[in-house]
């Protein structure tokens, strides 16, 4: 990880830091007043994404804005929202009204657009999370039935798991790959689930139920090294857990 960014819409400050805490870099600009998710491409380069109107506001490292271009607006979505930018300088952007996931060039130019099809029992998918892993996967959150689909960097379908338990599926809050596996966060209460590639889950953890006062939303980043940074919006508050796996 090594680095963590923050969008501040109280303040309209982007935020960098050192994963043990200390500040990096920290700028003002209009667009994080409004900013619904952050992400960050190998280069360093910060993006915002504003779901209402639309738009992805794309930084330079340093703070000063590059471009700014259009995707499919989100006008009534409300809840967690993640995208992410492979290791080609590829965006993947989930539309969760249109249940697709919009794939745009470095410079902002639309390729391609995957359907997300319904579940078994025929619920109309809501990806809210677009995750591109190191390698050449990419994985998707279902907001509407809580699976986790995954994805070649083409847009094909690889496959698709959910929690084998029974009965309703916890709402599925954030999702995260890094070190072979992928993290994702349900609710409520708050836990962790790590899943290999292959869908085996390999692990449930409350994270000593330091989050079980949330409510609403809790966001999650994964590194290679097995760090996991929580953030809990509600507490105002960054959590940090090391993950003890078989790492690579």
């Amino acid at each position: 990880m090594g680095r963590v960014y923050f969008a501040d819409r109280a303040t309209s400050f982007v935020q960098k830091f050192e994963a043990a805490g200390i500040p990096l870099l920290c700028f003002e600009h209009p667009a994080a007043h409004s900013a619904d998710a952050i992400a960050v491409d190998s280069g360093g380069a910060i993006y915002l994404a504003n779901l209402h109107l639309g738009l992805i506001h794309l930084f330079f490292p340093e703070g000063d804005p590059l471009r700014t271009w259009r995707v499919a607006p989100q006008r009534n979505f409300e809840g967690p929202f993640i995208f992410s930018i492979d290791t080609d300088g590829r965006i993947y952007v989930p539309d969760p009204g249109g249940a697709r996931v919009q794939v745009f060039s470095s410079r902002g130019l639309l390729l391609r657009i995957w359907r997300i099809l319904p579940d078994a029992s025929e619920k109309a998918a809501h990806p809210f999370a677009a995750v591109a892993d190191q390698d050449s996967a990419v994985y998707v959150g279902d907001g509407a039935d809580g699976r986790i689909l995954k994805f070649t960097r083409d847009g094909v379908q690889s496959a698709g798991f959910k929690p084998p338990d029974s009965g309703d599926v916890p709402h599925l809050l954030g999702l995260a790959a890094a070190a072979k596996h992928i993290f994702a966060l349900r609710g409520f209460p708050v836990r962790l689930e790590v899943w290999s590639e292959d869908g085996r889950r390999e692990l449930i953890d409350t994270l000593g139920g330091r989050l079980s006062a949330v409510e609403s939303a809790a966001y999650l980043a994964a590194d290679a090294a097995g760090n996991l940074i929580v953030l809990d919006p509600e507490a105002r508050r960054i959590l940090r857990f090391r993950a003890h796996l078989d790492l690579p």
